[in-house]
Order: C-alpha cells, then structure tokens, then sequence
C-alpha cells in the first residue's frame, strides 16, 4: 500500500489523523506502528515512534533496536508487539526469548515494550484467530511458563524496567570545562549531581570566566574545582584530565544537562566490546525563544557522524568519554584549538592509530542551542575556524571548499533533496519484505557547493563581469537561484518546535540556511590568512652562519652528506626546532601528502619542502631535499580577477592601454621577488639546521663532500 499510494503521501495522511485525534483531545499521546515495520515512514508530529518488531535472535533484536533509536533520533521509542507463538515454539523457547527481550529493551534504552499478547484468545476483523498462540496465558487462562518468568523479572505491580547488571564498572570522572557559562552552569551541576552509577568524580575547570562561575562552582560540595588562565577549551579539557582519577574521562560541557542514566549507557556501551570511546547523542531542549527555536531547526549545530548504528567517525565534545589509557596513547587534545574542532581532531587522531569510537544512542546529553543570532553567529564563526585549522593537519579529510568530507553518515539536519540525494528504500520483492528499511545518502556534495562561500563570491564576480559582458548577466541569477534553494529546502524540512513554528520562523531559518555557510567559510579563510602565514619580520631576518660556512647556491634541490648515520628524520627534526624557535608558521605530513612540510610565508606564496636518503653503508647517507613554489588561494584570485579585467578591455578595443598594463606587470613581478626571496629565506634555514646536526651541504654539479663545507 505505501509502494502503492508513495511514502510522501502516506506519511501526510498519518500526520493529518495524529492532527485530527489531538484536536479531539489534546491529553493523550499519540503515536502509530505497523507490522512489518515500515521505518521510513516517520511522521514528525506525533509524540512518539513505535514499532512492532518481531526477531527471534538477540544479537539481531539489539542491533535492529539501535538502529531504531538513530532513526528516531530524539523522541521516545516504544514496542508495540512483540511475542512468540507457543503452537510453533515451546513455552520453554517463549520464557527464555521474553526474558532476554527485557534485557535489551533496557540495554538499548528504550521508553518501553508492550508484550504480544496476554491470552492465546484473540481477534482481528471480528474473526477468530486459532492457529496462532502468542498468549502469556492460554484461551482458559492457564498461566504459561513466561508470565512466571516475566513476574519474577517485572514484579507484580511496578511496570518500571530495572536496570541491566553492567560486567564491568570501572571508575569515571566527569569533567565539565566552562568559560563565563555562569546562565546554564547550575542546572548542569545539579543534572550531574543526580546521575545513577556507582563509582564517579565531577571536575569543573574554570577557564579563566569573568563571571559568577566560582561561585556557583562553591554550592556543590561534591564538585572539584580548578580555575585557570583563559587558555582555550583543549587546554581546560587537558586540565580536567590531569586532575582526575578515573579509569574513564568523560566529557560535557557547562551548557548540558545529563540524563540521570548517562553514564550507564555510556560505560555500558564502552565496556561491551574493543572501543577507545564513546558517545551519545545531544539533545536540545525546549526553546525558550522563537529564535532560539529557530537556531535549534538551523544547520551547523553540533551533532555525530556514524558509520554504522554502533561505530562513530566523530562525537561532539558535548558528549563523549574515553579510556584514559586511548587518551594518553592521542597525547590529550591540542591546545592549537581554542574553542571548536578539538573534538574532531581527536576523534581523527584516535582512529588513525587503530582506536574505535562506539555510539550509544541512548547517552543523552540535553544541549542548550544558542540563545541569541549574534551567539549563534559566534558560533559558527569558532566552527570556521576550527575547519581552517583542521584542514591543514587533516588535509585529506577536507574537500576543495575547506568543508569537511564525512566517511559516515550526520544525523539531526534537514537534507536537500527535491532533485537529488532522495533516501533508497528498500519494500522486499513485490513490496513484501518483513524489514523494509530506509538507506539515507550521504549529504549533497552539490548543496554544499551551492551554499559555500566560494560560489557565492563567484556570483558576486560574475554579477560584476555581467556589467561588461550583458550575455553573462543571467549566469549570476541562475547561481543565486541555486543557493536560495537550498536555504528553501531547509526552510521547508525545518523540524521547528510546534508552538513557535510560524511563518516568521520559517522564514528565519532560510536566512541562518543561506548565512551560516557564508559566516563559516568566511571565518574558515579570515583564520588561513591569518594564522597560515609567517611574519614579515621573521622571513626579512638570517641565520647566524660562522663564518665562511654560508652558501649562496640558488637551486631548489639541496644535498647533505654525512657519515654518522644522521639521514633525513635527524634533519626534519632539526628544521622542526628551528621553524618553531623562529615562529614560522607550517604543517607536517599527516600521512597523506606528498611532501613532509608546507611552510607558510605570505599572501601569495608557500613553500613546499620534502627530503629522501640514499643509504651508502657503514653510517653513510646521502639526504636530499626538494623545495617547491605553491601558490595561495588569494594569489589565483587575484590573478583571475585582473587577467578577466584586460582581456575584456582587450577585446572591447582591441588594445590594452599601459595604464592598464604596467601595474598589473610589476605586481607579477612583486609576486615574483617576494616567491624567490621566500625560497631563498627557507633554503637557507635548511642549510643552517645541516650546519647544526654537521650534515655537509654537496655542490649540485658533484656528489661528494664540499671540502669548505662543515663537518
């Protein structure tokens, strides 16, 4: 019937019946489940997901409950059926399969389960039906063996479900880092304070606040406090892990409040299997606001990126604990990151060396969404930053707009998907499969590039060479047509909370839509241009050569000889110590490169530098180095927007003045000295970091130690 009529279609119609029953009467819950489970179709207004599951064996039941849970993301999860026949089964096989069903509706966390049925004597379509016996009582209403089991498992007369015995409960501390989050600082201590797990710490690191943080910090006896200088977020989370004592760092932030079961399902997550870590999802609560309404419904919040229902790529900081063993083998977060992206970074780094990031979507974290435009523009420009710096110690994670390029699947945002990028549903042959499930695609590369900064500079440029060129003008419009689009798509898909879901909040949230990637990717290039470039002071000055050890060669391939075994890693380390004494600013292979280092000079200009050694026996290396010219964004820019400029002016009169001509040629060549006077400045720290670790520089035009050369 869905294949039939379509999902869409489907999907209105149940959302117009929860609309028409709650209009009738508001008091109850409403929900809707089929059987088979048809879990793409999720209507958004109803107040609870449910499902009707039958699976015989564990191992599938809790995989397919999690996966449940990551579809229904925030709101509650409930079974409507679940049972198991006793004509074609035992009632040994039922005790035993209703019993383990308790254990992993509790382990996956679920809001609860209805069991399928009380007696054997039922009916549909006012029919009898005698062939199936799914009762915990028979038609005379005999006890079976499961009501005993259930009984003794459930109690009589309280319906909560206990909690499941963890194996293991090793120590935690709970580390919560707040810079002047003084507003929402309480309630988190207080949500923290009632946690249900037996061994825990809670350490509060004070990042240097101005506000009333300490204060609040004194009312919790229980909360171990340390202030410090403002040093940035990686650095507090640092503090809070040399402060504990925990087998298990978890981390939230000042903005949170935790479920009472956090770190049960947390730990029970990271104690199942080999995990380094874990997360959970964060949750936002009820808006206080409109805009803050508008903001929760708006992209480039945080939120987790899977690669399947239980492994993760990434977990926001909000969220997350760790072994402290995996968090000593990643060497802590770096402290280069000062308010976002520590979090990715470490996930990454941890991956790289082997570890496994575990999920729980049940570890519930209530997040606070910004409550203000101008806070929410803060935030995006923090995230910006962190991608900028992000992007060049994980380069291959990026793609050519800076933008992170997930391996997994990000959960919690609208998709644009009018045209393309619609999710693949899987109905079974003849649309009679028992599991139809639903296979979201990753998110729209092409959205991405509609809404980046890069394209709508490119309309800016093009709505500019329309002036001159009036066949070009339709070109920009057709662009800026693209980009509102996919602020319309989120506008339309938007899940805003009901009582401030208006006009003027749709049409807010197609504003944040269409700014949020502009702030973002205009923060991501502020910062490159920024902290990606070396001083001028720092390339104008020289080494300290001793005398007559300077050279003055002006290739860009170096050789070193050496017969101490010195090769080319006692060289990079040297360099390293250098570049960094002298503050140049670089990146270092991560492992996907073709060069070992990018030293950053100016505006326009890079330099490249990679190294090889011929071993020659006996402690004898031969170490080469390349340097390599690499141009900035800017420089491309530029270049393109001048070059665009006289070739138009070209072809209008058939000439170019030297009005025209002659700056644009002694800006090539400035760019030109500034590129060779850059090479030359890193050549010659090269030859000074040989000259330390007494490599001798070989002439290009023979291989053998200069005799003047030092030894």
């Amino acid at each position: 019937m869905v294949r039939w009529l379509g999902v869409r279609r489907v999907t209105e119609f149940v959302e117009h019946l929860v609309n028409v029953g709650r209009n009738l009467d508001p008091r109850p819950l409403y929900s809707y489940a089929t059987y088979p489970p048809t879990e793409f179709l999720l209507p958004q207004n109803v107040d609870f997901f449910c499902f009707n599951v039958y699976l015989h064996k564990q191992r599938d039941f809790e995989r397919y409950l999690l996966r449940l849970q990551n579809l229904t993301e925030e709101r509650p999860l409930i079974l409507g059926e679940f049972g198991m026949d006793t004509i074609r089964h035992t009632q040994d096989e039922q005790a035993d399969m209703l019993s383990w069903h308790v254990d992993s509706v509790i382990k996956c966390g679920l809001a609860g389960t209805i069991f399928f049925s009380w007696t054997d004597e039922w009916y549909t379509g006012e029919q009898e039906i005698t062939d199936w016996a799914f009762g915990l009582v028979t038609r005379d209403r005999q006890p079976k063996k499961a009501l005993h089991l259930l009984r003794e498992k459930l109690g009589q007369n309280d319906a909560v479900l206990p909690h499941r015995h963890l194996n293991q409960t090793p120590s935690v501390s709970i580390i919560v880092c707040s810079y002047n989050g003084a507003a929402t600082l309480r309630a988190c201590l207080e949500s923290l304070g009632k946690i249900d797990y037996p061994k825990f710490e809670i350490i509060l690191v004070d990042d240097g606040s101005t506000d009333n943080t300490a204060q609040i910090a004194a009312e919790f006896p229980n909360v171990r406090y340390t202030h410090q200088s403002n040093r940035g977020l990686s650095a507090a989370r640092n503090t809070g892990a040399a402060a504990a004592r925990g087998e298990v760092l978890a981390y939230t932030d000042a903005d949170c409040m935790a479920d009472v079961d956090w770190l049960y399902y947390l730990i029970g997550t990271l104690t199942s299997g080999d995990f380094a870590g874990v997360g959970g999802p964060n949750i936002s609560p009820p808006a206080k606001t409109w805009v803050q309404a508008c903001v929760a419904a708006a992209p480039g919040g945080p939120s987790h990126v899977l690669l399947t229902d239980t492994v993760a790529e990434h977990i926001p900081g909000c969220n997350m604990a760790f072994w402290r063993w995996a968090f000593e083998n990643v060497g802590g977060f770096d402290p280069e990151y000062h308010a976002a992206g520590d979090d990715v970074d470490f996930c990454w780094r941890l991956q790289q060396g082997g570890g496994v990031i575990a999920f729980s979507p049940t570890a519930i974290v209530w997040h606070h969404r910004r409550f203000t435009l101008r806070a929410f523009r803060k935030q995006q420009q923090g995230y910006g930053e962190a991608e900028s710096l992000l992007r060049f110690k994980h380069l291959i994670f990026f793609g050519p707009t800076g933008t992170a390029k997930w391996r997994g699947q990000i959960y919690g945002t609208p998709r644009f998907s009018w045209f393309i990028n619609r999710p693949i549903i899987y109905h079974g042959i003849f649309a009679d499969g028992f599991f139809q499930s639903i296979y979201p695609t990753p998110q729209s590369e092409v959205a991405a590039y509609l809404s980046s900064i890069e394209w709508f500079a490119l309309t800016i440029f093009l709505f500019g060479v329309g002036v001159f060129l009036p066949p070009l003008r339709i070109v920009p419009y057709l662009m800026l047509g693209g980009t509102l689009c996919v602020a319309l798509s989120y506008m339309v898909r938007a899940r805003i909370e009901p009582r401030f879901d208006t006009i003027h909040a749709r049409l807010l949230v197609m504003f944040l839509a269409f700014a949020q990637p502009l702030v973002r990717g205009w923060s991501r290039y502020f910062t490159w241009l920024h902290f990606k470039r070396t001083p001028g002071f720092v390339i104008a000055q020289h080494e300290r050569f001793p005398a007559g050890k300077k050279f003055r060669s002006h290739w860009g391939r170096l050789a070193y000889w050496n017969e101490e075994g010195k090769d080319r890693h006692h060289l990079l380390r040297e360099i390293f110590a250098l570049l960094d004494h002298e503050n140049w600013r670089y990146s270092v292979d991560t492992g996907w490169q073709e060069w070992d280092i990018q030293i950053y000079g100016n505006f326009w200009w890079s330099i490249i530098l990679r190294t090889v050694t011929e071993y020659h026996g006996g402690g004898k290396c031969l170490t080469r180095v390349q340097l390599r010219y690499r141009y900035v964004t800017t420089t491309v820019i530029v270049n393109l927007i001048v070059l665009t400029l006289l070739i138009y002016h070209f072809l209008k009169s058939g000439h170019v003045q030297l009005i025209f001509a002659i700056p644009y040629i002694l800006f090539a060549l400035s760019l030109f000295l500034q590129a060779r006077r850059l090479k030359v400045r890193v050549r010659e720290l090269v030859d000074f970091a040989a000259y330390r670790i007494n490599m001798s520089r070989i002439l290009r035009s023979r291989f053998r130690p200069n005799p003047t050369a030092p030894r």
